[in-house]
């Protein structure tokens, strides 16, 4: 601390500004307090905000030294360095979400001229596998799957669940490279033809299972898409650009595989059973 003061009295910077880890938690109160005796704070910057943190540790900050977050770390490239606004942070920590910065982060990503188009691919009720890819890019130059946590409900996605979420978009990316132009514009040629997708899981050094997982969800996400652009065409308000853009990134959720869900159903129906008192008057039970 001492040499943190001596530097401060040579530089005399215009702002002290003291880096504070979203994940800290409470104890971050103790250490605002101590460099803001030492060195008398002027702001703070709120990193690892991208992490399963809502941020609470911003409240700390501002109630111990009085001092303003100037900015905020979702990320470890300098386009990650993000300015701080109170109302969004407050909607996080509450759990509601941050919907303005996620639609900035589309604005920034996304062109008119894209939207547009999607939006025209929607109403014909056209949707393929280049479509399908060209969601998984789109939501990546948003700064990828995390954006989850921008979202009203999304606050308590894990970072283990995100992984597993973008290690599967990266399988299906895999997958959909391994295509022919004709497979990706024609998904039916795929879904009908298991010689097809024994062909692309080869390529793509995958399982058959993989493939066949692949075009299940993509199936449910077409329907999806094509009711949206049934909403779209008869004009049903309500479809704005943030709708749109919170439905794609919905739609890339990974659904609990039906086989999973049934064999969970069956355990708990066969522990139920197993609770029910014995029925004297059937099996080894009954006296002759």
């Amino acid at each position: 601390m001492d040499e943190l003061r001596r530097m401060k009295e040579r530089v005399s910077p215009s702002d002290t500004l003291l880096v504070v880890d979203a994940m800290t938690g409470q104890e971050a109160a103790g250490l605002v307090k101590t460099f803001n005796d030492q060195v008398d704070l002027t702001g703070a910057i709120l990193s690892k905000l991208d992490g399963d943190s809502r941020g609470g540790a911003a409240l700390s900050v501002r109630e111990v030294s009085g001092a303003p977050i100037k900015f905020v770390g979702t990320g470890e490239t300098m386009e990650a360095l993000e300015p701080f606004y109170p109302e969004r942070m407050a909607n996080r920590i509450l759990g509601m979400g941050d919907m303005l910065t996620l639609y900035e982060k589309a604005q920034e990503a996304i062109n008119e001229d894209e939207v547009e188009e999607f939006k025209r691919r929607m109403e014909s009720a056209r949707f393929d596998f280049n479509d399908f890819l060209q969601q998984f890019e789109r939501i990546n130059n948003m700064g990828g799957l995390k954006m989850l946590k921008l979202m009203p409900g999304f606050s308590q996605v894990s970072e283990k669940q995100l992984y597993e979420v973008e290690k599967k978009a990266k399988m299906y990316k895999g997958l959909i490279g391994a295509m022919t132009p004709e497979e990706r514009e024609n998904p039916e040629l795929l879904m009908k033809s298991p010689s097809r997708r024994r062909r692309v899981a080869e390529g793509s050094g995958r399982q058959e299972a993989d493939v066949s997982q692949l075009c299940t969800e993509f199936a449910a996400m077409r329907v999806q898409m094509q009711t949206m652009g049934k909403m779209m065409k008869m004009g049903v308000p309500g479809q704005s650009d943030e709708a749109l853009m919170k439905d794609l990134i919905r739609s890339q959720q990974p659904a609990v595989p039906s086989g999973k869900a049934r064999r969970r159903k069956d355990k708990a129906q066969l522990a139920a059973e197993r609770r029910k008192p014995l029925d004297k008057s059937k099996g080894f039970a009954t006296k002759r």
